[in-house]
């Protein structure tokens, strides 16, 4: 992985141009000194004592309870199907394993600097070349026999999202055995892959979404990305790091793109912490 130091807005822009020719995977991130974490390993962390071996019987028990319960919230929507339950969950707050990332670099631009952090820590931009992840990914997933068929073909793209057994068997999300413990195979290698519902809800419109997903649960989402080949080098993997003294610049700059809060996450509530982030007619 290659790390940019990035000292003005002009430098950032300019980083921004090099990565345009290609498709690539944006993640920002409030401190530059953060681990990439998924919200189901921080969840260890907290209430297993950092334990991951647990994460995979975590991870169904949560699945499970959000699927029973579903209904008394929301009616009159389709049912989910396939990723789309990761997905609402994701979008709800619950833990997953799924990680948020962006296909646009200035929405996660904003997402690193839209809130207030330590005047002494550096915000930062992960960026993760979208063709190698996906490449790599699915290779590794082949070499130890998971079907990858509904992922490996984009005809089938709209089909798989309705394999409910191809999607359980894909991420391991299966009722725990006698023994009380899901017990991960030879089946379930260390690796990350590009993954999305079929349909979007409108903030993943908006916001340009996509996850990366990582197989095995049991390992750090960081391990399961070096697991890839290639992960060391800067032409697939790269983290820019800026001060917090672009802070203001930023937000200034965005919102002039209508890059905000309440452009990218719709309704009052949007609109209201917008307020409280940045808006030019309360601070002229």
């Amino acid at each position: 992985m290659k790390t940019i130091e990035i000292k003005t807005w002009e430098a950032l822009l300019e980083e921004e141009d090099k990565l345009r020719a290609e498709r690539w995977l944006f993640r920002g991130m409030h401190c530059s000194e953060w681990d990439l974490k998924t919200s189901l390993e921080r969840a260890c962390e907290t209430h297993c004592k950092k334990d991951l071996s647990k994460a995979a019987n975590v991870e169904y028990l949560l699945y499970r309870e959000f699927r029973r319960r579903y209904q008394n919230y929301r009616s009159g929507i389709p049912d989910p199907v396939g990723i789309e339950w990761l997905s609402l969950m994701q979008h709800y707050g619950a833990p997953t394993r799924l990680l948020d990332f962006t296909y646009s670099f200035f929405i996660s631009v904003y997402m690193a600097v839209e809130k207030s952090c330590e005047r002494s820590c550096s915000h930062a931009i992960w960026a993760v070349r979208n063709k190698w992840v996906a490449k790599e990914g699915i290779e590794l997933l082949k070499r130890a026999g998971k079907d990858v068929r509904y992922l490996d073909n984009e005809q089938n793209k709209e089909q798989w999202e309705l394999q409910k057994d191809f999607f359980e068997s894909l991420l391991n999300l299966k009722k725990p055995s006698s023994k009380g413990r899901i017990e991960l195979s030879k089946k379930d290698p260390l690796c990350v892959f590009p993954l999305n519902a079929m349909r979007l809800n409108e903030r993943s419109t908006i916001q340009q979404g996509v996850f990366l997903c990582p197989s095995n649960v049991t390992k750090s989402f960081e391990d399961n990305l070096k697991s890839l080949e290639g992960s060391h080098r800067k032409e697939n993997l790269i983290k820019l790091v800026f001060p917090h003294k672009l802070q203001l610049e930023a937000l200034e700059r965005l919102h002039a793109m209508n890059i905000n809060r309440a452009a990218l996450f719709p309704g009052l509530e949007g609109f209201a912490a917008s307020l409280a982030i940045y808006h030019p007619f309360a601070f002229d």
